[in-house]
């Protein structure tokens, strides 16, 4: 490229796969394997933390249920917070600090002794994790040559999924054990079940001393990671830019080239870099695509693990056994979250989101029919099939979300579609918990009939399959920079956003009241004959917004291209 314009893209893809994209793949990986640790955790650990903070409570229902959504909302704010850090302090910095912070705050989680206490330090906590992540989607974006790029983004998220794996096998022994663990620390709790009362140790809290790992992985990133190049140009500095995309050349080809700053091509900044340009003329139909799919995805991923367990247990399998199952469903998700990256560089991003949303509706009905007490094998096979389909479908989405906007505002994108899901996550372990509280999904014994229960995801799962078929972009195999100019060329405003940007800040508003807010303070929330629309409406809200301002841009588009 000697005296040649060029971009940070071009020179990454003429390197192709190399020594910097397996270094970077690796500690990014075991970033996301403590990442995916922290946040299993308590789905893994919450039976056995509800028994010591509601010992006289059988059925903690809602309140058990957002253990899992406290480290959820503390994740909706540590992304949107992390992803405008990230755009304006830079990727490295921001993930060190997202590790080291999720670290430090999940440990004091260890000495709870009531949900006050833990919910404050998981919600701290979730900052750091809702940082992490689409950090790591980010970098891997921009460190990835543009034909594999669907292939590490998918497979680099398998390994948040190994972390949930890791917690269940760490988990089920620990909290299952017989004696105390560490001593008076872990001491003995006597509690209620519907059969009358049981023993058990607290052996939890070691779970949570684990999950200080990641500070000391916080100083190996410090003198180990580099920042990317795309960030480097993006913030005006060619000279840093150039100076890493020769390092990396040198390292895969052992040559001296240097790259020249002054021929560097930089695409255009957007005319704004707040939250609200994704709200633009310009960028709305690709929010509405990924902000719809990922929103579902998460509703019914983190809901269905925190819930698993307690199916399971309804069904007459123990503690142990439940908390297996919970496991064998995440491990189909490290499967499908390889396999899925393959495959979307191999047939588009948009047809292979939409069969994975088809593939969840078949795979959840099966559950629904064939899962059954005393009968193990099965009951494994299901959830390994449940576990491929759903986490198929999220993942299918990752690689959207940095693809979808420019450099100066990728990681801003990717996490406040990140955090914006979130909410729907943190809404599900409620919602899913009300829901089965209610007499429609009750036994003839008044017991959750959870086989029914699980069928209301059939609901999002279409919502997510129609979004998909009207607002997702194809964006395989195209280069960041390519993507960065078919938008300009549609010259679409990038400064309009404010009013659909402020519509949206309310419509999360009413969802995180009517989902959140209502079921942990209403007494007998989920008794009331109004609760179960109200959440239906909550939950809604957001897809009728997509439709409207998502469908009125895509006509205008349309007609425009038709002039």
């Amino acid at each position: 490229m000697d005296k040649k314009e060029f971009t940070v893209s071009e020179v990454i893809d003429s390197i192709g796969i190399s020594s910097h994209t397996w270094v970077v793949f690796v500690l990014l990986a075991f970033a996301m394997i403590f990442d995916g640790y922290d946040f299993m955790i308590v789905n893994s650990t919450n039976m056995f933390v509800a028994h010591t903070f509601w010992p006289d409570n059988a059925n903690p229902g809602a309140l058990m249920g957002s253990l899992t959504t406290w480290g959820l909302l503390g994740m909706v704010i540590g992304g949107a917070v992390g992803g405008i850090m990230s755009d304006k302090l830079g990727r490295k910095k921001t993930l060190i600090v997202a590790v080291m912070f999720y670290g430090l705050f999940t440990l004091p989680q260890a000495f709870a002794n009531d949900m006050m206490f833990f919910a404050a330090f998981r919600l701290i906590a979730g900052f750091g994790v809702g940082s992490c992540i689409p950090v790591v989607t980010t970098v891997f974006s921009e460190s990835m040559p543009s034909k594999q790029r669907g292939i590490f983004v998918t497979f680099g998220m398998a390994f948040m999924v190994v972390g949930w794996v890791l917690a269940g096998l760490i988990a089920n022994p620990i909290c299952n054990a017989a004696t105390p663990l560490l001593g008076d620390f872990t001491n003995q709790i006597t509690y209620a079940t519907a059969e009358g009362t049981a023993t058990m140790f607290a052996n939890w809290r070691l779970c949570y001393l684990i999950g200080g790992i990641p500070l000391i992985y916080g100083v190996v990133l410090f003198f180990t990671m580099h920042e990317t190049p795309h960030w480097y140009a993006n913030s005006g500095n060619k000279e840093m830019a150039c100076k890493r995309l020769t390092q990396i050349e040198q390292a895969t080809r052992h040559t001296s080239h240097e790259y020249d700053p002054a021929l560097l091509i930089v695409p255009p900044k957007p005319a704004k870099t707040g939250p609200s340009v994704l709200f633009s003329s310009k960028f709305i139909v690709a929010t509405c695509a990924i902000w719809a799919a990922y929103f579902v995805g998460q509703f019914c991923v983190y809901g269905m693990n925190a819930w698993i367990p307690t199916w399971f247990v309804g069904l007459g399998y123990s503690q142990a056994d439940s908390v297996s199952l919970q496991t064998w469903n995440n491990v189909a998700a490290i499967a499908s979250n390889i396999i899925v990256g393959f495959v979307s560089d191999k047939v588009g991003r948009k047809r292979n989101l939409a069969f994975a949303w088809l593939f969840c509706v078949v795979a959840i009905v099966l559950c629904s029919l064939f899962v059954v007490p005393n009968n193990m094998g099965i009951c494994i096979a299901l959830m390994l099939l449940f576990g491929f389909a759903l986490n198929y479908a999220i993942t299918a989405v990752q690689p959207l979300m940095p693809e979808s906007y420019p450099t100066a505002i990728r990681n801003t994108g990717t996490s406040w579609c990140q955090a914006f899901a979130r909410f729907g996550g943190s809404a599900s372990s409620i919602v899913l918990g009300g829901i089965a509280g209610m007499a429609f999904f009750q036994t003839a014994t008044g017991a959750t009939n959870w086989s029914t229960v699980v069928l209301v995801l059939i609901v999002p799962f279409a919502l997510g399959f129609v979004c998909t078929v009207l607002f997702v972009k194809e964006t395989a195999g195209k280069s960041m920079d390519q993507l960065a100019a078919e938008e300009q060329k549609l010259g679409a405003s990038e400064s309009d956003g404010n009013m659909r940007f402020i519509c949206m800040l309310v419509i999360v508003s009413i969802l995180a009241v009517l989902c959140i807010v209502c079921p942990l303070v209403v007494p007998g929330w989920s008794k009331q004959p109004y609760a179960l629309p109200l959440m239906a409406i909550g939950l809604l809200l957001p897809f009728v917004y997509f439709f409207v301002f998502g469908g009125a841009q895509l006509a205008k588009t349309k007609a425009a291209k038709s002039k």
